[in-house]
C-alpha cells in the first residue's frame, strides 16, 4: 500500500469549519466578464474569438500535453528507474473517467493560460490514494480562507458529469483535496489572470475584428462613388441607394458588372491613410497579443518577426523561453500535492517531441552519436520507435565500425592469442 496519509475530512467538519470564510481573488473578479476600455466585454468565451488569443492558447496547452510525464525514482549514480505501479502514475494514463491525459492538460492549460488558474478535484478511495482527477472551471472556483489559515476551494458544480462526480464532497472542498495549478500570483492563494492584465489588448483585437467585419457586412468601405451632372430628387436618390446597394453591396455580389444609365459615372476611391493606419493597427495588436502569451510570432502566422532565425533555433528558444516554465510548474505541484518527494519520487515531463528534427537531421545525429560510443544502434532504433533488432533480413553494417573479431573483420579479437601454427610462442611460454 503506498503510503498516502491525506484523506477527505467528513463533510460536515469542513462546513463548520469555514463559516467565516473570506473570498481570496487573483485581480479578478471571482465571475463574470470584464469591461475593457473598448467598450466590449472580455470572458473566456469572448477572449478566444480573437484569432491570435485562440492560437496562443491552443499551440501552447496542446504543446504541453504532447510532452509525456514519467514518474520515477533517481538513483546514487545518476541513472533513475521508472515507476509505474504508483498511483499517480497510473492517472498519467487514465486522469478521469471521461478524458484522456492530452485532453486533461490542454483543458487544466487553457485554463491556467487564461484564468491564471487551473483546478482539478482529487478523488480518491478508501485508503486515501488518488483514483481521479476531475478539472473545473475557474469561473466556478472561489478560493476561501479560513480564520486558522486553511485554504478551501467553494466549487460549484456545473454540468450533470461534475454533480455526479463530486456528489461525495462538500461545497467547499479542502485544499488537500484539490490540484491548484496557479499563475502569476500576488498572494499565496490565487494567481492572476491574463485577461484581467490584457483585457484592453484584447479589447482593441476584438473592437477591431467587429469593425471589419461591420464594413464587409455593408460592402466594406465605399470603394467609390457615383456622380451625376443633373441634381436629383430626393426619392429618385434613394431608389438609385437602394438598387445599387441590393445589386452590388456586400460580399454575395463581389464581382458584379454594374450598368450605369443616364450620364452616371463611377469615380474609385483609394485607402486613405486612416484605412492604412487600420490595417497597421491590426497588425500590430496580433503582435501584442503574442507578448502577453509569451508566444513567438511565427508560432502563429507571423513569420517576418524571427526571419533571422532558422527553424530549429526558433523552435528551441519556443521550448525554453515558454514551455519549460509550464512544465516545470507541473512537475513541482504534482511532486507538492502528492507528497512525492517524500517517497523519493519525482516527475519529469519530456519536451523531446517538441524538437524532433526532420528524417534527415536525426539520421545523421543518430550515426555520429553511434560512432562516437554515446549511443548504441539499438537505442538510435528504439527512439526513433523501431524494432532494436530488425525482425526480417540483415542490417549492412560497414566493416570500419564493427567489433573486432565479428565475421565481416576477419580479425580475432583482442586478448585471442596468436594464431595456430605460427610457430611464435606467446609470452611466458617456454
Amino acid at each position: 500500500m503506498w503510503p498516502f496519509s491525506r484523506k477527505s475530512p467528513a463533510p460536515p467538519a469542513v462546513t463548520k469549519s469555514i463559516g467565516g470564510g473570506i473570498p481570496a481573488q487573483g485581480f479578478l473578479p471571482t465571475l463574470g466578464a470584464i469591461p475593457s476600455a473598448a467598450g466590449v466585454l472580455i470572458s473566456q468565451a469572448t477572449a478566444m474569438t480573437v484569432s491570435t488569443v485562440y492560437a496562443c492558447v491552443s499551440i501552447r496547452s496542446e504543446d504541453v500535453a504532447r510532452c509525456a510525464p514519467t514518474l520515477r525514482r533517481p538513483l546514487k549514480d545518476g541513472s533513475f528507474d521508472i515507476v509505474e505501479d504508483h498511483p499517480v502514475a497510473k492517472l498519467f494514463k487514465r486522469p478521469n473517467r471521461a478524458q484522456t491525459w492530452f485532453e486533461f492538460v490542454e483543458q487544466m492549460q487553457a485554463a491556467l493560460l487564461l484564468r491564471g488558474n487551473a483546478y482539478a478535484v482529487i478523488l480518491r478511495d478508501s485508503g486515501g490514494r488518488p483514483k481521479e482527477l476531475i478539472p473545473v472551471n475557474p469561473d466556478a472556483v472561489m478560493v476561501l480562507e479560513a480564520s486558522d489559515g486553511s485554504i478551501y476551494y467553494n466549487t460549484n458544480r456545473i454540468g450533470l458529469f461534475q454533480i455526479a462526480a463530486l456528489r461525495d464532497l462538500p461545497v467547499a472542498i479542502p485544499a488537500e483535496d484539490m490540484f491548484h495549478l496557479r499563475g502569476l500570483a500576488f498572494n499565496v492563494t490565487a494567481g492572476s489572470g491574463r485577461l484581467s492584465f490584457a483585457r484592453d489588448s484584447i479589447g482593441l483585437a476584438m473592437a477591431q475584428e467587429q469593425q471589419a467585419a461591420r464594413w464587409m457586412q455593408n460592402g466594406a468601405r465605399p470603394s467609390g462613388v457615383l456622380q451625376i451632372a443633373k441634381q436629383l430628387s430626393e426619392a429618385a436618390a434613394k431608389r438609385l441607394q437602394a438598387q445599387w446597394s441590393s445589386m452590388f453591396a456586400g460580399i454575395q455580389n463581389a464581382g458584379a458588372v454594374p450598368i450605369l444609365e443616364e450620364g452616371l459615372e463611377w469615380k474609385p476611391m483609394t485607402l486613405s491613410a486612416a484605412d492604412l493606419e487600420f490595417l497597421a493597427q491590426r497588425k500590430f495588436s496580433v503582435e501584442d497579443v503574442t507578448r502577453w502569451f509569451r508566444m513567438p510570432p511565427h508560432k502563429v502566422g507571423v513569420t517576418d518577426a524571427n526571419s533571422k532565425l532558422n527553424q530549429a533555433q526558433a523552435d528551441q528558444a519556443y521550448v525554453n523561453e515558454t514551455i519549460m516554465p509550464d512544465l516545470e510548474r507541473w512537475e513541482q505541484k504534482f511532486e507538492r500535492t502528492f507528497d512525492l518527494d517524500e517517497e523519493g519520487l519525482e516527475i519529469s515531463f519530456d519536451e523531446s517531441a517538441l524538437l524532433r528534427a526532420d528524417v534527415a537531421t536525426r539520421i545523421n545525429n543518430g550515426r555520429l552519436a553511434s560512432n562516437s560510443g554515446l549511443i548504441s544502434p539499438e537505442e538510435w532504433r528504439i527512439s526513433e520507435h523501431m524494432s532494436p533488432k530488425p525482425k526480417v533480413g540483415t542490417l549492412r553494417v560497414p566493416a570500419n565500425t564493427v567489433e573486432l573479431g565479428s565475421d565481416l573483420t576477419g580479425k580475432a579479437p583482442d586478448g585471442a592469442g596468436r594464431p595456430p601454427g605460427s610457430g611464435n610462442k606467446e609470452p611466458g611460454e617456454e
